[in-house]
């Protein structure tokens, strides 16, 4: 059984081929349908960017992403389908830093990848993704959610490092990220006295959106500001026209897990990071 790696032209091409097999999984592949919507609306093009999908006789089995730096980010996908796809992407790359996807598929790709190339690979972060279609009460706490402004650059620069620091690297918030967060107005914050809690709201399909990074500084913790923060940026995102919305959790840290199934976020499947050995350290 004989599967191909497609690489498309750019975004737009990828998403005339795979765009309605995404979208039958919606909430699950936020992720990759948004990456490729930003691409192709920025007119986005490069020589070294992967946008393929996985065929076999002429059906469509999978999706493989790459925009270097970041890691290979995939679909769920017949498992046997590795060996064939990771030629193509060793092409392309000498070094690939992890595989983002589901355990089976992600495994498989990264096994392929290090036969191929040497190396090993090590599980990394263990995610779960969530999808809330209504937004369910919380406690009352002191303040209301407001747009972040380039007044709060500073301070949320600062706040993402704390974020990378809890989350890790790959999670990385930079000053230049938070900046154009804070011009898209994707960046939310709960102001009480002060501010106390970020998120953002992101990654806009058809019929969804992502929030992710949500973070309040360790002195403020247990106080519900997130909780109200997460609920009300989701309504917020619901009554704009939203069916629903999604969230990506680490499974090692089970407060957050709980807070948002509180909030009425469901699970639907999970991902981890397949980290790659380079046989070149």
């Amino acid at each position: 059984m004989t599967y191909e790696l497609v690489r498309h032209a750019g975004p737009g091409d990828f998403l005339q081929r795979a765009e309605s097999w995404l979208l039958a999984s919606e909430a699950e592949h936020n992720l990759h349908l948004s990456l490729a919507y930003v691409r192709r609306d920025a007119g986005a093009t490069g020589a070294d960017v992967l946008f393929g999908t996985v065929e076999q006789d002429g059906d469509l089995v999978g999706c493989v992403i790459r925009t270097p730096p970041h890691k290979v980010l995939i679909t769920s996908m017949p498992p046997e389908a590795a060996p064939d796809i990771v030629g193509p992407v060793a092409e392309l790359y000498d070094e690939i830093p992890a595989v983002l996807g589901q355990a089976d598929s992600a495994v498989a790709v990264a096994s392929a990848w290090t036969a191929l190339k040497g190396g090993g690979w090590e599980t990394g972060m263990q995610q779960r993704i969530y999808r809330l279609d209504q937004v369910e009460p919380v406690r009352p706490v002191p303040g209301a959610m407001r747009l972040a402004t380039m007044d709060d650059l500073e301070l949320l620069t600062d706040w993402g490092t704390g974020f990378a620091r809890d989350a890790g690297h790959a999670f990385l918030l930079a000053r230049e990220q938070v900046n154009r967060m804070i011009e898209r107005q994707d960046l939310h914050i709960w102001q009480d006295e002060s501010p106390a809690s970020m998120a953002v709201a992101q990654g806009a399909t058809p019929n969804g959106c992502r929030v992710g990074y949500v973070y309040t500084p360790p002195e403020l913790r247990g106080r519900g500001y997130a909780s109200a923060l997460v609920a009300r940026l989701s309504q917020r995102m619901l009554d704009s026209g939203m069916t629903f919305c999604v969230l990506y959790t680490d499974l090692g840290n089970p407060t957050p897990n709980a807070i948002y199934q509180r909030i009425g976020y469901n699970a639907i499947c999970d991902v981890r990071d397949i980290d790659i050995v380079s046989a070149l350290r």
